[in-house]
């Protein structure tokens, strides 16, 4: 059950979440509309995504929001959309091999195999997958570093009152 401070939207049979609002927890059934990104007054996070494992999140649009926070925001959404695209497809890969696996190792009349015996298909995926894993680690680095740098240029410019160019 959510605290009296949550608020719930639904997308597409997706909870959101917001911390900073009151609601009841019938309201939850009543909702079918996305929640309106010019309308929520904080970033709203959904469940985890079942494939995946990501939440997803919809990011508040502010009332008088400047082209850097513009750019800033948008950014965040399209790291989300790459980060669940990868996870998606990763995890989607692992799930299959991992059924093709046991059935063609597990033993007849047993219905799971022992973490040592899965131990060997996880290496091999592990190993499998090092090299697309190095490059996503790397391209997370780095749209992680400009969206640092992007939030760190939109706060100083709030802080300072720096009127946009």
């Amino acid at each position: 059950m959510l605290s009296s401070r949550a608020t719930l939207a639904c997308r597409s049979n997706v909870i959101f979440i917001s911390k900073h609002a009151s609601t009841t927890p019938d309201v939850k059934s009543k909702l079918i509309q996305p929640p309106n990104p010019n309308k929520i007054t904080s970033d709203m996070v959904g469940p985890p995504d079942p494939v995946s494992n990501l939440r997803r999140i919809i990011f508040r649009k502010p009332a008088k929001e400047t082209s850097l926070e513009r750019k800033y925001r948008k950014l965040r959404s399209e790291v989300q959309e790459w980060n669940q695209v990868f996870w998606t497809q990763h995890n989607s890969r692992f799930f299959k091999e991992r059924e093709a696996y046991l059935k063609s190792n597990l033993p007849e009349g047993k219905s799971n195999l022992t973490a040592d015996e899965m131990s060997i298909f996880y290496k091999a995926f592990l190993d499998k997958n090092w090299r697309t894993h190095l490059d996503y680690n790397k391209e997370w680095y780095k749209k992680n570093v400009a969206l640092l740098l992007l939030a760190l240029e939109v706060k100083f410019r709030k802080l300072f009152r720096i009127k946009e160019k």
